[in-house]
């Protein structure tokens, strides 16, 4: 029976989609990395390396069907040859070493040789070989070729002669993990799946795949019941049965039977069943996932796998503990340990295996989510972990005093009847042996909050030592939560002794940026310089530092992390900012301020005490100004009327302006204003006569201070608003150490700065004077017209005045 016809443009559509998962960019150089077919022919260096190099006789021009280059040097990386059916990979094989690879080798030039058969909407396969000098050695994993095309570093490595064949598989990069999971959403909200069962489908995708080794039938009529039948085997062969009916797909949807197809095809093309051994690949997916699905999809908000990773080395996992998590979700917790186990012992991949059946222990009450992470730990291994579904506080299993660490991210309430997370931290201290160590990831306002917020902290410090407390980034579960969080570890059974000193820490950078809702790998990564600290008792103000705790118990870093000095950039940066404040402020109330009420402001340096400090260090906001709280009078503002008074409050926009009000007692300017609530601690400058509430501290210079200094001041108070949040306000004493670094030439600039801005302002308000006259002039005009007033001259005019001068 003849064979059906396929053709090769269905391959070369399984070429683009298997470059693209990997990272390379398919467009034609210079903009991309992808020469098809002839297109090499624009380019004398390779059309010299494939002369007479056909295929189907030594004559002729060759033609691979592409050419992969450095888009700099246009040098061959990947010579490829496609074929369309998956019975030919041996031909493509055969072709695309002995001919097109022996091209390159032979001109000097060393790229891969892949081969590929298959199409996009079918079966593939993909070879990978390199030329080790002598012969072409095919690139395997765990000594099995490899079934995927090398991403750039990957290959950069592969081809250097000296470098042996052997390849673990990388994930790719999360734009390609992004664009993956938005077809895949898409295909799953066409087959009218909902937000919340989409990543039980993709979960029961990627078991299926692994179970089967892909041999999962594509058809319609046999996908969805192969998928559920893989997914059972799994579950029972990891002795979980109660949990496979968490995870399956609904095989009377139709719509999915039909899109199924290339889900797995998606699926495949990402490398699934190979990568899920080496990397979190589900909780990766499910993360990228949570854009599309509203985020809290399943009710809870799972930790960055980075920030696993990094708790995990924090509490120092090794090979020997035994690890707990009590909420946790598809397992990201439990896979970080895994992965410092094998990684600092040097485990072999069967010895992490039966790590995972005796040293891991998980709960989750969610039947979809504790699926999900059995479904990792059999991905990891066989799935012969101690994951369970069962609520941690009431399952009988739940283990007292046999953990040796816990690594957790309590789940944050949001109804009142949801446990605490206190709650959950104490309920994983149980599960910990003495001397064990906890690392959580709670929010900050547990940290600084007074009232039960408090009466936990020190309850926990009479039986427990705090180790550290590391501020993550504000933008960490966002787009999901904006909840400003912290890892808080402990050591149990040890009562916090009064002076010891913990590790605080601050990171402003966890190695990723959001992009439109997608974690972007960047530069400046601060984790490990947190870890580092940690290890080596270093501190860096600004950063990290070693402190005992106050009297207030916070554990809030912002507390005890010394401030660093601003730099020379980074106050004239700050510095204009301040400044465009102001200005932007006088533009938009230019009108108000030509009738502002400026009459017997009160020096408020004589009307009341600054705020006693304790001490003052010398060059810091305590040494060059009074702090002062605001006025009492303006505490509540709901009963002021409309006026020509300035008020100033706790708002950081619009400088600070509240509006204008019928207020007396207005303060004599210059000074600084810092919200001590609202939007603390962003500072503005107040050059106007004005009220000031009392949620703002005021600065007022001390003698012989710069003006410009105020202005250096607010920048560096702002620069400090980390610190603060609602439960830890700002205060005169939290502010006055703040460091004011300046030099005569930074003064003279900031000057300039002034002078500049004055001017600007100066003309917006001899506009809005002029505006005012000729809007008085109007109005006069149309008085004299309307007959209600008249021009008086003369005679008249002078016996007015003559009674206004005897009056």
């Amino acid at each position: 029976m003849a064979r059906a016809r396929v053709s090769e443009v269905r391959a070369e559509h399984l070429l683009t989609e298997l470059l693209t998962a990997q990272g390379w960019d398919v467009r034609r150089p210079p903009n991309g990395e992808m020469l098809r077919q002839q297109e090499y022919k624009d380019h004398s260096h390779l059309r010299d390396v494939f002369l007479k190099r056909s295929k189907v006789a030594m004559i002729g021009q060759g033609l691979p069907e592409a050419v992969v280059v450095d888009r700099l040097t246009m040098q061959p990386l990947l010579v490829i040859e496609a074929k369309a059916r998956v019975d030919d990979l041996d031909k493509a094989v055969r072709e695309v070493t002995e001919v097109y690879g022996r091209a390159c080798v032979d001109a000097g030039y060393s790229p891969l040789a892949v081969a590929i058969a298959g199409t996009s909407e079918d079966d593939f396969a993909v070879r990978v070989f390199k030329w080790d000098g002598a012969t072409w050695l095919p690139a395997t994993y765990e000594g099995k070729p490899i079934g995927w095309i090398p991403n750039r570093a990957d290959a950069d490595r592969l081809r250097k002669p000296s470098t042996v064949a052997e390849l673990r598989p990388s994930v790719p990069s999360p734009e390609v993990l992004a664009d993956r999971a938005e077809e895949i959403n898409r295909l799953l909200r066409e087959s009218s799946v909902n937000d919340r069962e989409r990543p039980t489908v993709v979960g029961a995708c990627m078991l299926a795949l692994w179970q089967s080794k892909g041999q999962i039938r594509k058809d319609p009529e046999y996908i969805l019941g192969d998928i559920n039948q893989a997914c059972t085997q799994a579950f029972w062969d990891a002795k979980k049965a109660v949990l496979a009916k968490s995870l399956k797909v609904e095989e009377a949807n139709q719509k999915l039977a039909v899109k199924a197809r290339r889900i797995i095809n998606i699926l495949e093309r990402l490398n699934v069943s190979v990568l899920t051994a080496e990397h979190d690949y589900l909780g990766q997916l499910y993360e990228t996932f949570f854009r599309y699905a509203g985020g809290n999809t399943i009710g809870q908000y799972f930790t960055p796998r980075h920030v696993a990773n990094f708790c995990a080395d924090m509490v120092d996992v090794t090979r020997e503990d035994v690890v707990l998590d009590p909420t946790c979700g598809t397992g990201g917790f439990l896979i970080a340990a895994m992965d410092r186990m094998a990684r600092e012992a040097n485990l072999s991949r069967s010895e992490v295996v039966k790590l995972v059946a005796t040293r891991l222990i998980g709960f989750d009450d969610e039947p979809v989510t504790a699926a999900l992470c059995v479904t990792n730990m059999i991905l990891r291994g066989d799935g012969s972990s101690s994951v369970q579904r069962g609520d941690a506080f009431s399952a009988p299993e739940y283990p007292i005093g046999t953990a040796s660490v816990v690594l957790m991210n309590p789940p944050y309430p949001h109804k009142k009847t949801d446990n605490p997370t206190e709650a959950f931290v104490d309920r994983a201290l149980e599960g910990l042996s003495q001397g064990g160590r906890l690392a959580a990831v709670i929010p900050q306002s547990l940290l600084v909050k007074g009232g039960k917020a408090k009466k936990w902290r020190t309850a926990m410090l009479a039986k427990h030592t705090l180790e550290a407390v590391v501020q993550m980034p504000d933008y960490l579960f966002q787009p999901y939560a904006s909840a400003t969080t912290a890892v808080l570890v402990l050591r149990k059974g040890i009562p916090h002794p009064k002076n010891k000193h913990v590790f605080f820490a601050r990171v402003d950078n966890d190695g990723f940026r959001l992009k439109k809702g997608v974690r972007i790998v960047c530069e400046g990564d601060e984790l490990p310089k947190a870890l580092e600290h940690f290890q080596s008792a270093k501190s860096e103000a600004g950063f990290s530092g070693w402190s005992r705790l106050d009297a207030e118990v916070t554990f809030a870093p912002g507390a005890y992390i010394p401030a660093r000095e601003m730099t020379d950039s980074e106050v004239d940066a700050d510095v204009r900012e301040v400044i465009r404040c102001r200005t932007a402020f006088t533009a938009l109330h230019a009108a108000d301020l030509v009738t502002l009420n400026t009459e017997n402001p009160i020096d408020f340096r004589k009307a009341r005490r600054a705020t006693p400090l304790a001490s003052v260090t010398q060059g810091t906001v305590g040494d060059y100004f009074e702090i002062r709280y605001g006025q009492r009078a303006l505490h509540s503002k709901e009963g002021l009327s409309t006026g020509k008074s300035l008020v100033i409050s706790s708002s950081g926009m619009d400088n600070g302006c509240y509006g204008f009000f019928d207020f007396d007692g207005i303060l004599a300017p210059p000074f600084v204003t810092v919200p001590s609530t609202g939007s603390i601690a962003i500072a503005h400058v107040q050059e106007w006569p004005c009220g000031v509430t009392d949620d703002c501290l005021i600065l007022i210079a001390k003698e012989n201070v710069p003006h410009a200094m105020l202005y250096i001041a607010a920048a560096a108070i702002r620069k400090e608003r980390w610190r603060f949040s609602y439960g830890r306000k700002a205060t005169p004493a939290r502010i006055a150490d703040f460091p004011l670094p300046h030099t005569a030439e930074q003064l003279e600039r900031v000057e300039d700065y002034l002078t500049r801005a004055t001017k600007v302002e100066d003309r917006l308000v001899e506009d809005a004077e002029d505006a005012l006259d000729g809007m008085i002039a109007r109005q006069r005009l149309a008085s004299l017209k309307a007959g209600t007033d008249k021009i008086v001259s003369g005679a008249e005019l002078e016996a007015r005045l003559a009674s206004l001068t005897d009056d």
